[in-house]
């Protein structure tokens, strides 16, 4: 089973991200669609993510340091969660995505 949980601040955004996969192609796909932020966020938007790896764990921790690209993180962040809500309604079971802030608004 894989698990993504998903911390959003007071005002609703992706702060933080952790995936709890396994070698599946279920967690393939969750790793792919959590990677991917990261990689955007350093290489198009030349931000310092904190990410780090340990087992088949893989969390990273959004860089907010620059108040004017908040809306360029949304857009790349959101695109993940949509794809992994997919993912998650595609392999029932096998994919839950638990989000915690979800009581205020984006």
């Amino acid at each position: 089973m894989v698990e993504v949980l998903i911390e959003r601040d007071e005002e609703g955004r992706v702060q933080s991200v952790t995936l709890k996969g396994d070698s599946s192609p279920e967690g393939l796909a969750a790793s792919a669609l959590v990677e991917a932020p990261v990689l955007g966020m350093r290489h198009y938007l030349h931000l310092s993510p904190q990410a780090w790896r340990e087992g088949e764990t893989f969390r990273f921790r959004v860089d907010r340091s620059d108040i004017f690209l908040d809306r360029e993180l949304d857009a790349i962040l959101e695109t993940m969660v949509f794809g992994l809500r997919s993912l998650e309604r595609d392999r029932p079971g096998r994919v839950a995505v638990r989000e915690i802030g979800l009581d205020v608004k984006v």
